[in-house]
Protein backbone atom coordinates (compact mmCIF):
# COMPACT_ATOMS: atom_id res chain seq x y z
CA UNK A 1 0.00 0.00 0.00
CA UNK A 2 2.76 2.18 0.00
CA UNK A 3 3.74 1.75 -3.16
CA UNK A 4 -0.02 3.01 -4.05
CA UNK A 5 0.57 6.25 -1.80
CA UNK A 6 4.07 7.23 -3.11
CA UNK A 7 2.49 6.87 -6.67
CA UNK A 8 -0.57 8.92 -6.08
CA UNK A 9 2.21 11.72 -4.29
CA UNK A 10 3.69 11.60 -7.21
CA UNK A 11 1.13 11.88 -9.58
CA UNK A 12 -0.62 14.52 -7.65
CA UNK A 13 2.76 16.51 -7.82
CA UNK A 14 2.71 16.01 -11.24
CA UNK A 15 -0.82 17.21 -12.08
CA UNK A 16 -0.97 20.20 -10.16
CA UNK A 17 2.40 20.93 -12.29
CA UNK A 18 1.86 20.46 -15.64
CA UNK A 19 -1.79 19.95 -16.71
CA UNK A 20 -5.03 20.37 -14.14
CA UNK A 21 -7.57 19.58 -16.41
CA UNK A 22 -6.08 15.80 -16.20
CA UNK A 23 -8.12 13.22 -13.57
CA UNK A 24 -6.24 10.22 -11.87
CA UNK A 25 -8.74 8.16 -9.53
CA UNK A 26 -6.92 5.52 -7.62
CA UNK A 27 -8.57 3.21 -5.23
CA UNK A 28 -7.03 0.48 -3.66
CA UNK A 29 -7.24 -2.05 -1.24
CA UNK A 30 -5.55 -4.85 0.55
CA UNK A 31 -6.59 -7.87 3.44
CA UNK A 32 -4.75 -7.87 6.64
CA UNK A 33 -2.70 -10.73 7.13
CA UNK A 34 -5.75 -12.70 8.47
CA UNK A 35 -8.06 -11.45 5.48
CA UNK A 36 -10.70 -10.70 7.55
CA UNK A 37 -10.16 -6.71 7.37
CA UNK A 38 -9.24 -4.36 4.24
CA UNK A 39 -7.38 -1.33 4.37
CA UNK A 40 -8.27 0.73 2.07
CA UNK A 41 -6.83 3.91 -0.06
CA UNK A 42 -8.35 6.86 -2.11
CA UNK A 43 -6.85 9.41 -4.05
CA UNK A 44 -8.60 11.81 -6.60
CA UNK A 45 -7.32 14.13 -8.33
CA UNK A 46 -7.08 16.87 -11.09
CA UNK A 47 -10.14 18.78 -11.73
CA UNK A 48 -13.36 18.69 -10.37
CA UNK A 49 -15.76 18.67 -13.22
CA UNK A 50 -13.34 16.11 -14.87
CA UNK A 51 -13.15 14.00 -12.06
CA UNK A 52 -17.36 13.92 -12.60
CA UNK A 53 -17.11 12.69 -16.07
CA UNK A 54 -14.73 10.20 -15.59
CA UNK A 55 -17.08 8.41 -12.62
CA UNK A 56 -19.94 9.35 -15.01
CA UNK A 57 -18.03 6.96 -17.60
CA UNK A 58 -17.09 4.20 -14.91
CA UNK A 59 -20.74 3.87 -13.74
CA UNK A 60 -21.93 3.75 -17.43
CA UNK A 61 -19.79 0.79 -18.11
CA UNK A 62 -21.82 -2.18 -17.01
CA UNK A 63 -18.85 -3.80 -14.38
CA UNK A 64 -18.35 -0.35 -13.08
CA UNK A 65 -22.35 0.21 -12.79
CA UNK A 66 -22.52 -3.44 -11.05
CA UNK A 67 -19.38 -2.43 -8.18
CA UNK A 68 -20.89 0.86 -7.80
CA UNK A 69 -24.33 -0.12 -6.95
CA UNK A 70 -22.60 -3.18 -4.73
CA UNK A 71 -20.75 -0.65 -3.13
CA UNK A 72 -23.45 1.59 -2.78
CA UNK A 73 -25.73 -0.46 -0.92
CA UNK A 74 -22.80 -1.85 1.60
CA UNK A 75 -22.65 1.79 2.21
CA UNK A 76 -26.17 2.64 3.01
CA UNK A 77 -26.62 -0.99 5.04
CA UNK A 78 -23.28 0.19 7.12
CA UNK A 79 -25.15 3.30 7.84
CA UNK A 80 -28.78 1.83 8.79
CA UNK A 81 -26.92 -0.58 10.84
CA UNK A 82 -25.15 2.36 12.95
CA UNK A 83 -28.09 4.22 12.97
CA UNK A 84 -30.12 1.05 14.70
CA UNK A 85 -27.30 0.52 17.14
CA UNK A 86 -26.92 4.31 18.02
CA UNK A 87 -30.73 4.41 18.70
CA UNK A 88 -30.34 1.07 20.56
CA UNK A 89 -27.60 2.54 22.96
CA UNK A 90 -29.61 6.17 23.23
CA UNK A 91 -32.51 3.71 24.68
CA UNK A 92 -30.58 1.93 26.62
CA UNK A 93 -29.14 4.82 28.75
CA UNK A 94 -32.08 6.27 29.46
Amino acid sequence: MSQVDAFSEEMQKFIEKYDKRHVLIIIASEPDENGEISRQTMSIMGHEEEVVHALVGFIRQPQGRELFKRAASLSMLDSLMKLVLNAKEREERK
